[in-house]
């Protein structure tokens, strides 16, 4: 009804227009027929509102579905047949509209999913003469090639960061469940992460319980605890610091907190730190952010069901804490 009466405005107003002109001759006629006049003004009155209940219910169904807020998905039923003509008319228009949109999307996703297709084999088939590089490397020994081993394990980084970027579309259907001793996954992905230690003279520091089991997907999960342990890495420009990796139960949850001695964040970047692309006063003065790393943490950690904060002071250090919900109960640490 607002917006009826929004729309209707100018008509309103043009007729109560016309009834001030009308009353301005009859006040210079001097009123002789006030009778008349004020028939006059009373059949106006009427007119007006017969006509704007008659055009209210011809187009109500229109201001109506025009009115209604959009909810998140897109309208895509259509009433051609109810209303009036003007509704009819809208409502094709619409319909219109939607299929050119669908048409549209369906192409774009067909395209989409074709480039998709293209870097994941892409990033298959570069990763086979990575692995020859590093086992060449590894047979030669010298410590002059320990350049070229330090790129292509960036490269190879680089690779598997694309991977699950391309994987995360499709999180759901790569999604499996089972029960994983958070000890060992750490120590596995500290080894992964062996050379990055070697090569920084940084040394993990891993306090968690033998006994502590979690429900989760290993492999995503993995994924995320390796690329904040690399950050932290990187970021660990002190020899000798430590980065250390403990959980804590609070409650019926488990606290996995990731620490390093590095460079911390300032304060200013910390409520951007996971946003997509953002690399930050860190990343523009070291050169090694692409701004992505920290925004798949996130992104994992959500679809996983894990809230994920991060707290930092520059130059002591920044702590990146992982919240698992346990269903089961957990051993006191």
């Amino acid at each position: 009804m607002k917006l009826f009466l929004k729309s209707h405005l100018s008509y309103i107003i043009f007729v109560f227009t016309i009834v001030g002109l009308s009353s301005g001759i009859y006040s210079l006629d001097g009123y002789h027929n006030k009778g008349l006049f004020y028939y006059v003004l009373f059949l106006t009155a009427l007119l007006l509102a017969v006509f704007l209940i008659i055009h209210y219910a011809t187009h109500r169904y229109l201001f109506v579905r025009l009115s209604t807020p959009p909810s998140v998905e897109p309208d895509s039923e259509f009433h051609p047949n109810e209303g009036g003509e003007l509704n009819r008319a809208a409502e094709r228009y619409l319909a219109r509209q939607y299929q050119l949109y669908q048409k549209q999307i369906h192409e774009l996703a067909g395209q989409n999913h074709d480039r998709s297709i293209f870097i994941n084999q892409w990033v298959h088939q570069m990763k086979t003469p990575l692995s020859v590089i590093d086992l060449i490397v590894q047979e030669k020994g010298d410590p002059e090639f320990r350049s070229i081993q330090e790129e292509t394990d960036r490269i190879k980084d680089g690779l598997n960061t694309v991977l699950y970027m391309l994987r995360l579309d499709h999180f759901e259907s790569d999604f499996v469940v089972t029960s994983v001793h958070l000890r060992d996954m750490i120590l596995e992905t500290v080894n992964d992460c062996k050379r990055l230690f070697i090569r920084r003279r940084l040394y993990p520091q891993v306090e968690i319980n033998e006994d502590v089991v979690i429900e989760t997907d290993k492999k995503w999960f993995q994924f995320a605890i390796g690329q904040v342990i690399t950050n932290a890495i990187k970021y660990s420009p002190k020899n000798g610091s430590k980065i250390i990796i403990k959980a804590i139960s609070i409650g019926n949850n488990l606290c996995l907190k990731i620490t390093d001695q590095g460079i911390g964040i300032e304060s200013a970047d910390l409520p951007r730190v996971f946003k997509p692309f953002f690399t930050g006063e860190n990343g523009r003065k070291y050169g090694q952010s692409t701004g992505m790393g920290l925004y798949l943490v996130k992104e994992i950690c959500e679809r996983l069901g894990y809230p994920i904060s991060i707290t930092s002071t520059v130059g002591t250090g920044t702590t990146v804490s992982i919240t698992i919900p346990q269903h089961s109960s957990l051993t006191k640490m």
